[in-house]
């Protein structure tokens, strides 16, 4: 702080006596020096070092100017045509773009170096049309809505017909609020609402009520547009006024297309939208969606006297597959067979979504000790999983064995051990793996362990045979010592 001021004293003191020099002064005057007004000179001066001593565009470009110097040579033209062209290039801020605009208004407007306003835009193409034409080019994101609606009538005409000329569509999107307005009583704007309502990626910034008057246009969108930008913006609208039968006509479109999960959420969303008691299409809807793989978790009451199609809605890739079960309703719960509940029960259990509630209400004990087994299982994966990639701690060997006495040395557990090499050696010395898993470790890539196994336990024909049709066949000869007979 205290060196900032004293070089601020300094150039307070020197300044002054160097402004008796322009040359050297202009020295010190590029935008970035942040002291270059110190050593700014009067307006006069500087207009007089520029006539006796011409400077690159580039040299003067880097410099600070009043505004009176630019003004200067705004008005020689015709007398410095160069020295006109290098500053009105170069317009920093709305008082220099004033002045230039006085004195040049079409250079002004064409320098790329100033944006203008909102204010100077709807002036500047009041002044003059051809200036609209310049700026939509120039800066065509600053016809925004606002923007557009402050022009006049006539100017708002040569708007639209120009960017619809130059076939700029995404423009027009934004503004069709402004086109909705013009529509009735300008057939541009009604001819540009007309194009856009054809084009598959038109999303309307119209509300639900503005798109459906018009009539014959807005049939047509419906029909041929992106159905998602059609449920976003009509599918509420009609469900509050009952129009069920245009809420079927967009499912029946959704449901033909490309399947994504986006499409099946919104397939779910018009299908709650017909009240099954109202809507003569749910059935119908329904049974189509079920068809083209759309699960429905929601409607399974409506099932209830169609059993295959019951199974179909629950099982085959649909609610369970698509892990929705746990928006299947309980009151369809009750409702299942004993197998339908078996099959959610499973699928909750295993997805980590089943309740005490829900345990408690299975049909009998075989299933009910299906689904502990099951949550057990998931709790030591949930227990053992961190474990992997440390050194392993006796205590949790301890547990292991206890597990493996009771037979409960799930699969899934056995299945992580062999991402961790003390864990495989561990499982092995003590011949903790099941059958399934022997099989998987004669495949594996622990040679050593193998080995092992084979000389303390022997090795089974069956593992032998995975033995030579895995990557450790070199080992076959050595396993013929210790094949069980």
């Amino acid at each position: 702080m205290k060196n900032f001021n004293f070089k601020a004293i300094i150039i307070a003191i020197v300044a002054p006596f160097v402004r008796l020099f322009p040359a050297w002064a202009l020295k010190y005057t590029k935008r970035s020096n942040k002291y270059a007004e110190k050593f700014q000179l009067s307006a006069i001066k500087e207009k007089n070092y520029l006539l006796e001593h011409p400077q690159s565009a580039e040299w003067i470009g880097e410099r600070i100017w009043h505004w009176q110097t630019r003004k200067f040579f705004y008005n020689r033209k015709d007398v410095l045509p160069e020295l006109f062209e290098i500053f009105i290039k170069d317009i920093p801020n709305s008082v220099i773009f004033e002045a230039a605009y006085e004195i040049a208004p079409e250079e002004a407007i064409k320098a790329k170096s100033y944006t203008l306003d909102s204010k100077r835009i709807v002036k500047a193409c009041d002044d003059n049309i051809n200036y609209l034409y310049i700026l939509v080019d120039k800066q065509p994101q600053s016809f925004t809505v606002d923007v557009v609606k402050k022009l006049s009538y006539k100017l708002k005409e040569a708007y639209f017909s120009y960017i619809f000329t130059k076939c700029r569509w995404e423009e027009l999107m934004v503004l069709d609020v402004v086109l909705y307005e013009q529509y009735a009583q300008c057939d541009l704007a009604k001819k540009c609402l007309f194009f856009l309502m054809g084009l598959k990626d038109y999303k309307p910034n119209l509300s639900a009520e503005q798109l459906s008057s018009l009539g014959d246009d807005f049939e047509k969108w419906c029909k041929n547009s992106d159905p998602y930008a059609v449920a976003d913006k009509m599918a509420d609208y009609w469900a509050e006024g009952r129009n069920f039968e245009a809420i079927n006509n967009l499912l029946q479109r959704l449901i033909k297309a490309e399947v994504s999960p986006q499409r099946d959420d919104l397939a779910r969303k018009l299908l709650q939208l017909q009240p099954s008691d109202v809507s003569i299409h749910y059935a119908d809807s329904l049974h189509s969606m079920l068809e083209h793989g759309i699960a429905c978790p929601y409607a399974f009451k409506f099932l209830l006297d169609q059993e295959d199609l019951a199974n179909v809605n629950l099982n085959l890739a649909l609610c369970i597959n698509q892990k929705l079960e746990g928006k299947i309703l309980r009151q369809d719960f009750e409702c299942f067979n004993d197998k339908q509940k078996e099959n959610l029960l499973v699928a909750l259990a295993e997805d980590g979504l089943l309740s005490k509630k829900m345990l408690n209400h299975t049909p009998n004990e075989t299933i009910k000790s299906k689904l502990l087994d099951i949550l057990e299982e998931k709790a030591q994966v949930k227990w053992f999983d961190p474990q992997l990639g440390y050194s392993v701690k006796a205590e949790s060997v301890k547990i292991l064995d206890n597990y493996f006495r009771k037979g409960k040395i799930y699969g899934a557990l056995q299945d992580l051990t062999f991402r961790d090499y003390n864990w495989v050696q561990i499982f092995v010395e003590r011949n903790w793996y099941d059958e399934p898993h022997k099989l998987k470790l004669m495949q594996s890539v622990f040679v050593p362990q193998i080995q092992f196994f084979m000389q303390n336990y022997g090795i089974t024909q069956a593992q032998f045979e995975a033995l030579l049709t895995g990557r450790n066949a070199n080992l076959a000869p050595e396993a013929m010592l210790y094949l069980k007979k």
